[in-house]
């Protein structure tokens, strides 16, 4: 019993490798704490980094084509890199490395760390990156219940989420833009049908 009790108390003391992060919020609430926020196209994937071509700038300016985005890795709350494949456009809300900390370089694995200075990171606990296909953004753009990253919500063109972030869109716009309205969909229907005939 005493060593039962023993391995317990070790068990419990011991730190946690996992990520256990709170969930920030969807994209409309996450904006204002990132530094950079871009629509982009994954042209490379090595170890936990991608390299994203910079399609149009949301917030911030980069002053490159291409930016290096690092994703988790060990205990990091990221978004993991499984997630993204090359040629996918997205919109990014990113955190700029300012500093690498100690450890988190290791030369002999240059393509898996915690990044390089000026580079940026794409946290995971929130609506930090949305997918987008043919100029239309889909995912938790606003209003998403914890962890749904596809939410039932209409897909929305990109300029609108371009306004927003530069704040001449506002919340209840946005919130409208996503929103069905159910005539506007009868009448796309009805549109169709009638073409058919």
């Amino acid at each position: 019993m005493r060593a039962l009790s023993l391995m317990l108390l070790l068990t419990l003391s011991l730190p946690s490798v996992a990520c256990e992060c709170l969930w920030q919020g969807s994209f409309a609430d996450i904006i204002e704490r990132v530094d950079y926020i871009s629509h982009g196209r994954i042209v490379q994937i090595k170890g936990n980094s991608m390299d994203v071509e910079v399609l149009d700038e949301f917030k911030g300016t980069s002053y490159r084509e291409q930016v290096r985005i690092w994703l988790k890795t060990g205990d990091l709350c990221r978004a993991e890199i499984e997630g993204f494949e090359v040629g996918e456009d997205w919109i990014l809300a990113l955190s700029k490395i300012d500093a690498v900390p100690e450890g988190g370089f290791d030369p002999m694995t240059p393509n898996i760390s915690y990044g390089r200075k000026g580079d940026y990171s794409l946290p995971g606990c929130g609506g930090y990156f949305l997918p987008v296909s043919n100029d239309w953004v889909s995912g938790p753009i606003i209003d998403a219940t914890k962890w749904d990253f596809e939410p039932k919500l209409t897909p929305v063109l990109s300029r609108i989420i371009k306004g927003f972030v530069s704040g001449d869109i506002d919340r209840d716009t946005l919130k409208e833009a996503t929103q069905v309205d159910p005539a506007l969909r009868e009448l796309m229907i009805n549109t169709r049908l009638h073409i058919k005939r």
